[in-house]
Order: C-alpha cells, then sequence, then structure tokens
C-alpha cells in the first residue's frame, strides 16, 4: 500500500471482541478468499516452523536448545544455554562446540537427533490443511499451487500423502539442480513437489542438501533461497504460514516487488509477552506489522488462535471447491461462509445436547440425559474405555477401583454474539460424573487464549492436543489430570470431498478425558503408581485413545 494511507489490517480495538474471523473486520481477509476463490491465479504456499510446531516438532529456539543440551561439558552446556546470540549465530556455535567435543558427525546427524525425540511424528491440523489446500487447488480447480518451506522434515509430505499417490509426491532441496528439477516436477497438476529451502532432515536416510542452520551456512546460500524464493512468488498469490517474516532471505524478495502490490499475505497468530495481557501483545504485533504492510507490499491477517488459523486454511480449501457458495454476498442457508456455517453448526450441537434456542447450558432433565448419554459414551463400541481397557493389559496398568478412573467432559464454543460476531469463550455444557440442575452451578464461559488455565480452552486455542495436571480443589477433588482434544465437525454446509476427506470441517468445541492418576511429570519426581495410563502411551497408542474420544464426542453431541 502507498506509505501514509490508511491501513487495512484489522484494527487492535477489535482483536479482543468476538471472534474476528470476519471480511468486515479484517478486508484482507477478505481479499484472501476472493483471490483464491476466483482462482484466476496459482497459488504459492510458503511455511515456516509454527507448522512443525502444530505437529510437536520444536520451533527453531527449542531445536537449538536441545542441541545445546547434548553438550558434555556442564559449564560449557550452562553457558551456551545462557547465550543469548542470535539463533543463526549460536547455532553456528553449538555446533562447533559438539564436534570439537569429538561428536564424529555431520551437521544433519546433529539436527536430526533434536528434531526427532518421537519414533513416530504424524502430522498436525495445519499441515493436513495446506495439504488440502494444495490438493484442491491442483487436483478440482486445475490451477497450480506451489509449497516451499523453511523447515527440515518430512510432514507436508506426509499430509500430503493423505491427497496424493506415494510416487506423486517429492522433496526438493537447493543441491544442484534442485530448483530446476523442482519446477519441472510441479508442471503435471497430479503430482506436487516440496521444496525445502534450508534442506531436508529425514527421520530415516540421506539428507536433502545443503543443511542452511548457521549464520555461515546463511550466509553462503542466501542467494539460492532468495532467487528460488523470487521465482516462486512471480504472478502468484502467496500465503505465508507459520513465518516471522524476519528472514532476510525472505524479506529480500518480497522488498524487491513490494510496489507491484502482488497478492501477497501472512496468517499471523500474535505471540505471547509475559507479564502483558493478549489484547496488548496483539496491538504491538498489529502495530508493527505495520511495516511489512507499507515497504513490503504484505497483507497481514491476524488470527486470535492457531485453530483459527488452521480454520482459514481449510475454509480456503472449501472455497476452492466450492466457489460459488463460498461468497458472502449469498444470504440463504446455502451460504458456507464461515460465520453462517459456524453458526448452524452451534446451533445444531446445543439442540443435541438438550438446549432450547439461546440457552448454552442444558439444565434438569436435559443435563441429567446428557450425563447418562456421556456416560456411554465411554463404553461405546471403540470408545474410551474399552480403549483403555486392552491397553491397559498391555502396559501392566491398573484401571478402575483403587486403580484410574476417568471421567469425560464436554465443551462447545459459545453462539452468544459479540458485535455480531461470535464470542470466543467455550461453555462446560456437560460431564459423564455429575448433571447440574441449575445453570448457575457449572463454570461455564472459558475464555479461549493462550493465558488460559483450561485444558479444553488451551486444546482449542493451539489446535492440538493437550495433557496437563490439576491440583485438587474442594469442587473437584478426585480429578489429578486432563487429556484434552478439540472437537470437529464435517459436512455441516458441504458434502463435497477433497481427496477422501470432507471439505467442510468445523472446530466447535474440545473433549476432556478427565483422570485420577497425574498425566504428565513436567520434569518432576512422580511416583510410578500415580503415573495416568495415558503418560506411558506411545504415538501409535495415543492415535488409538483419541480416535476414541473423537467418537465419544460425536456420540455425546449426535447420538444417532
Amino acid at each position: 500500500m502507498d506509505e501514509g494511507s490508511p491501513s487495512r489490517m484489522l484494527d487492535p480495538d477489535l482483536f479482543d471482541r468476538g471472534d474476528i474471523f470476519c471480511f468486515d473486520t479484517q478486508p484482507y481477509l477478505g481479499e484472501l478468499f476472493e483471490t483464491v476463490r476466483a482462482r484466476k491465479k496459482p497459488l504459492t504456499v510458503v511455511v515456516g516452523a509454527g507448522v512443525s510446531m502444530n505437529s510437536s516438532l520444536p520451533s527453531w529456539r527449542e531445536l537449538i536448545d536441545r542441541m545445546t543440551n547434548e553438550i558434555e561439558n556442564s559449564s560449557t552446556k550452562m553457558i551456551a544455554l545462557r547465550d543469548s546470540s542470535d539463533l543463526m549465530r549460536k547455532a553456528e556455535i553449538v555446533l562447533q562446540i559438539l564436534k570439537d567435543g569429538g561428536g564424529d558427525l555431520e551437521d544433519h546427524e546433529f539436527i536430526r537427533r533434536a528434531l526427532y525425540s518421537d519414533s513416530h511424528v504424524t502430522p498436525g491440523v495445519l499441515a493436513e490443511s495446506i495439504a488440502r489446500l494444495v490438493c484442491a487447488n491442483r487436483k478440482y480447480a486445475r490451477k497450480r499451487a506451489r509449497l516451499l518451506t523453511t523447515n527440515f522434515d518430512e510432514i507436508l509430505e506426509a499430509a500430503l500423502s493423505a491427497y496424493f499417490a506415494e510416487d506423486e509426491v517429492k522433496s526438493f532441496s537447493l543441491e544442484l539442480g534442485g530448483s530446476s528439477a523442482w519446477t519441472d516436477w510441479d508442471r503435471f497438476l497430479r503430482r506436487i513437489g516440496v521444496m525445502h529451502l534450508h534442506g531436508l532432515v529425514r527421520q530415516q536416510g540421506d539428507p536433502g542438501e545443503p543443511i542452511v542452520l548457521t549464520e555461515s551456512q546463511f550466509l553462503k546460500y542466501g542467494a539460492q533461497v532468495r532467487e528460488v524464493i523470487s521465482n516462486a512468488l512471480e504472478g502468484a498469490c502467496t500465503i505465508f504460514i507459520g513465518l516471522g517474516m524476519s528472514d532476510p532471505n525472505l524479506v529480500g524478495p518480497l522488498y524487491a516487488t513490494a510496489e507491484e502490490r502482488p497478492p501477497r499475505f501472512s496468517l499471523v497468530v500474535p505471540p505471547g509477552v509475559d507479564g502483558v495481557t493478549t489484547t496488548e501483545a496483539a496491538r504491538y504485533a498489529i502495530n508493527s506489522a505495520r511495516y511489512l504492510e507499507d515497504k513490503l507490499g504484505l497483507r497481514p491477517i491476524f488470527l486470535k488462535s492457531y485453530s483459527q488459523l488452521n480454520q482459514v486454511i481449510s475454509d480456503l480449501a472449501l472455497a476452492v471447491v466450492e466457489p460459488r457458495r463460498y461468497r458472502p454476498d449469498v444470504q440463504s442457508d446455502a451460504s458456507l461462509v464461515y460465520r453462517r456455517r459456524l453458526t448452524r453448526a452451534l446451533d445444531d450441537c446445543y439442540a443435541g445436547v438438550g438446549c432450547e434456542k439461546t440457552v448454552e447450558i442444558p439444565t434438569g432433565q436435559a443435563a441429567e440425559e446428557l450425563t447418562t448419554r456421556l456416560h456411554r459414551a465411554l463404553e461405546i463400541e471403540n470408545g474410551p474405555l474399552p480403549v483403555l481397557r486392552e491397553l491397559a493389559l498391555r502396559y501392566g496398568h491398573p484401571l478402575g477401583g483403587a486403580g484410574e478412573n476417568f471421567g469425560l467432559f464436554l465443551w462447545l464454543r459459545s453462539r452468544e454474539l459479540e458485535d455480531r460476531r461470535h464470542r470466543y469463550i467455550l461453555n462446560l455444557v456437560g460431564t459423564s460424573v455429575y448433571a447440574h440442575r441449575e445453570d448457575w452451578s457449572l463454570r461455564h464461559h472459558v475464555k479461549i487464549s493462550r493465558e488460559t488455565e483450561f485444558a479444553a480452552a488451551q486444546a482449542v486455542f493451539t489446535g492440538i492436543v493437550q495433557a496437563t495436571n490439576l491440583t485438587p480443589t474442594p469442587i473437584a477433588q478426585i480429578w489429578r489430570g486432563i487429556f484434552a482434544m478439540p472437537i470437529l465437525m464435517s459436512g455441516i454446509g458441504s458434502d463435497r470431498m477433497i481427496g477422501a476427506g470432507p471439505a467442510d470441517v468445523l472446530t466447535v468445541g474440545a473433549i476432556t478425558l478427565n483422570s485420577t492418576f497425574v498425566i504428565t511429570t513436567n520434569g518432576e519426581p512422580v511416583p510410578p503408581g500415580d503415573l495416568s495410563l495415558i503418560s506411558k502411551l506411545d504415538s501409535v497408542d495415543k492415535n488409538l485413545l483419541l480416535e476414541s474420544l473423537d467418537k465419544a464426542a460425536q456420540y455425546a453431541i449426535h447420538p444417532s
């Protein structure tokens, strides 16, 4: 935009007032959807560490901290951990110390050990939504969509495998001929290549080089990275996801073409700041982004949470396959615009748990019926308790009686409006262990925010599973741990499919599995007899439990 002209970014005063997934509140959000929905330009998606973090992998800072903890000399390790140098410089120092310490390993081997703490890494919802958007463009709209990432992992490739055949997905790096090979591969719309700008570190197998982590590596390969980015941006609608937008290799190509005002958008969740409210941190982030808008021609879009950021990407894919119905000017029930679909979905969910129109907490007989249904949901076929009993036998863990016991708690997004937008809070609508005859006796209206102490709200904020401990209180004496996951509903307004999955997906709340045992150690000693079975599960078994919780949530809301 022209310097000095009014900003089209979100007004900071509106950040904390209702849902901001709204075209009226954020003009750039409307521009993004209109550009993608119109399908006139190819799409370029540039992905950063935020997408890997959504898949339970470390951030760049956490990666370097993990590498630092590999230093054997305790004094050197302490100094390195306290080193506040720029991360590229710190990576340079830490790698050199590790090599000097006798570690006969190459850079990618040190990175691999720090990057993959779990042998079974699965894509998070962000990676899955990005894959769905790419598939919608390439296979349904027949438009080119390109993927670039600064991440070392293969999370994107794993997510893409749900929409493309194994031999249609390929990884590329900047090694000799890599850029031109990526371009050639992407010419065929049935295939997709992922360009790893900083190299590729596989869990097993050879790396995709060059690896770009340290300051000297950024200096050595920066010109190549900038050239690849510049070529990918040309003539495209570009979306930056999970990036801090401070990497000079990203900023350079943007600055060079800023005056042309191409459609380039960044999706941003304002970072938290210790000792500062979310509202003030958001105000600072929005005001700071004026530089990106003025000097780089970028159009920043702000979201309240990572779950909401994922919803934007998911809805973009829906807009690609339903371009006539995903329009703000469609006023009927046929409209697929997010706010209208969410209203219909929440009305459906609240009706399902026994609430009359405008009521948010079931009481009396409706509350008792929901409690009974949640209790049954624990025991349905392939539900939480059958799955946990089978796992308990395998892990030798006591369940029931004097052993570990569980309860289900159901939370839904509020359907109350604030400034004509849904309030960004959760309501606890029912539990499997007790029913409330009066709505004042059941705590509700929990804010979805970064600083929330409630696991259900944390799950909706992050968009991923949360596990936390509880300190027993007079009103919750038995619960010591909570395992929380978001509830997703599909097919609310459209029955279109992308690949084998639904195009229409909405986050409507969360379900928590409360335990009488401690779920996470938090690095502190916990007697083995106090540890929950959940804390012992590997990632494969944990996924079985997650599937069972999803079944329980769907049954509780729609038992038919």
